[in-house]
């Protein structure tokens, strides 16, 4: 396995774990379980953070003039890094919304 495929599989799985997270702060404000939804919106965030910085390793590699090499692995990491983006948006938005109307 070369680096860009491990960076891609670690981009996944943390941008995975977090829209998980995500998802279920989302299943929890519905069900008026508040209880705990900022502490996770707090480990979402790390495991998104985590994603954003192998992300990142990429953008400056190729940045520095060493061409990255597109491949349909990194392609699905930038989608589930964009989907877990989008996710954590729509989390919030809910949380808030659900702790207004509830």
């Amino acid at each position: 396995m070369d680096n860009n495929e491990l960076i891609s599989f670690e981009i996944i799985s943390n941008v995975g774990a977090a829209k998980s997270i995500y998802m279920e702060i989302i299943n929890k404000c519905e069900n008026k379980e508040f209880d705990s939804v900022e502490e996770m919106l707090e480990e979402a965030e790390e495991y998104l953070l985590q994603g954003h910085k192998k992300h990142m390793e990429l953008v400056q590699r190729e940045a520095s003039g060493d061409k990255v090499e597109l491949s349909l692995l990194l392609m699905h990491a930038e989608d589930q890094l964009m989907n877990a983006e989008l996710i954590k948006l729509l989390a919030q938005k809910f949380m808030h919304l659900y702790k207004e109307v509830l």
